[in-house]
């Protein structure tokens, strides 16, 4: 056999699907799949996202739902039906109103696996869709983009030097980071910067490649299970072990975001995690509940890659006593933010936990970074002047006037205002003093409800001003019982 026939796309295809077992609760069983695509198709692994769909007309809500499709350039789409018309028009419905580039679909019918279809968006400045397209012989479909892409703010968040740096020196030198403040600070901006400025320059922070986030949001019902994996009911009613977030990012050879990590009750599901962060190996299960089953280790590696040994054996109807390794990269990393002021009302760490991270507090900033960020915002906005300087004004008194009287508060929301009073203004007959109360409200209204009347009374001193809100400080009081 030459060497091109063992190179058909076909077989490249095949080799990929052959290792894929449908029914398995692995959430690493198409690794190879996306590693034989992101090699054609000369893009980073983690660029290659592959899902399975179990129901076309399901297709559109659990991609959308999927965190595994966020940062993806190709989305491979795995349907196990004979009829993939569906799926198909489920697809390019999907590609027009989503921030995925490109999509393609794998049908498996009587004759078994291949691709059905491969499509980009209209203007997508990528090239690996169509050299998919090429390798297995499909028409490229250019997809109309129904409504313009949701465009990440050019201006970057405003932020002490020493702290940045103290970000930066943290995530090279520790292997779990958190980053605490309170809410509207950016805390998750800031990852996102940082994890950007590394994959332009890996080298720069001591990291040997690059590697993508995979995002998650923790919450109260989250279990060791949902973190680390567990044992869960598979299609065919037996107990197996289903690897959770941590080592679905491993696998991948991405690095773990826990955003907003104290809204699930971090002690009670870290479990084996306290030992392997403090860099020892751990066993966090077994395949099944046989006792000969493997056991499944969670360790470290001497190399910047990170990988998983013996995968296959998760989908092994045979017991094996040989182990399945997941084993982290040195440049491996788990960052969380960790909402402070909201600790008191969610979780808050254990001594023990605490040790495992180091923390980087992200305040609220000054006056001075808050003009910064406003200005920025409303160039974004577009706000004619001259209500983008009188805008400007009343917003800056009503951040100083917070920062004096309420808990602290990032800028977030309050940055939030400019937008809806941009919006506002297209109606020829509005008033800025009442848009500026109303995206307040909008913005801030539920977090104000929760003061009582003498902080309200102090804040209102100063927002009541005629230069401020005025009279309309008075409605927002007012519009607060409906929100308590």
């Amino acid at each position: 056999m030459t060497e091109a026939e063992k190179w058909t796309p076909e077989k490249v295809l095949r080799d990929g699907l052959d290792q894929v077992d449908l029914g398995s609760p692995s959430g690493t069983k198409f690794s190879r799949l996306e590693y034989y695509l992101g090699s054609v198709a000369d893009i980073r692994v983690t660029r290659v996202a592959a899902i399975q769909i179990s129901r076309a007309v399901e297709m559109s809500g659990q991609l959308r739902r999927s965190t595994r499709v966020d940062n993806a350039e190709v989305v491979a789409v795995v349907v196990p039906l004979a009829d993939t018309d569906r799926a198909v028009a489920e697809l390019r419905d999907y590609l027009r109103s989503s921030e995925t580039p490109a999509a393609l679909l794998l049908g498996k019918d009587e004759s078994g696996w291949n691709v059905k279809w491969v499509g980009v968006q209209e203007g997508a400045e990528i090239t690996s869709a169509g050299v998919l397209a090429t390798f297995f012989g499909m028409q490229l479909e250019t997809v109309v983009v129904k409504a313009p892409k949701i465009r990440t703010r050019a201006h970057r968040l405003a932020i002490d030097d020493r702290i940045n740096r103290m970000l930066r020196l943290s995530v090279r030198s520790s292997k779990s980071v958190m980053l605490v403040g309170p809410p509207g600070t950016g805390k998750t901006q800031l990852v996102g910067e940082l994890i950007d400025d590394i994959g332009k320059s890996p080298k720069a922070f001591g990291m040997g490649l690059i590697h993508d986030p995979l995002i998650v949001t923790p919450d109260e019902s989250w279990t060791t299970r949902d973190l680390v994996g567990g044992d869960t009911v598979d299609d065919q009613g037996r107990l197996r072990f289903s690897p959770g977030h941590v080592l679905e990012a491993i696998a991948q050879d991405q690095w773990l975001v826990l955003d907003e990590a104290n809204r699930a009750d971090l002690d009670r599901i870290f479990g084996g995690l306290l030992t392997w962060l403090s860099g020892k190996e751990v066993m966090v299960g077994r395949v099944s509940a046989d006792p000969r089953s493997s056991p499944i280790i969670l360790t470290w590696g001497s190399g910047p890659r990170s990988v998983v040994v013996g995968e296959e054996r998760l989908r092994s109807e045979s017991p094996s006593n040989e182990p399945i390794y997941y084993v982290a990269g040195t440049d491996w990393r788990l960052i969380g933010t960790y909402n402070a002021v909201d600790a008191q009302r969610v979780f808050r760490f254990g001594q023990a936990l605490g040790r495992r991270f180091g923390h980087v507090p992200v305040s609220a900033p000054s006056a001075d970074q808050f003009t910064t960020a406003l200005t920025n915002r409303l160039s974004d906005c577009k706000v004619p002047e001259p209500q983008g300087s009188q805008l400007r004004a009343i917003l800056e008194r009503i951040y100083a006037a917070q920062g004096d009287f309420l808990d602290p508060m990032g800028p977030a929301a309050l940055l939030d205002v400019s937008e809806y009073v941009a919006a506002g203004l297209g109606d020829p007959d509005s008033d800025l003093a009442q848009l500026v109360a109303e995206g307040y409200l909008a913005s801030m209204g539920s977090w104000l409800s929760g003061y009582d009347g003498s902080r309200l009374g102090k804040l209102g001193a100063v927002l009541g001003d005629g230069d401020v809100l005025g009279e309309q400080w008075v409605w927002v009081l007012d519009q607060l019982k409906a929100l308590r």
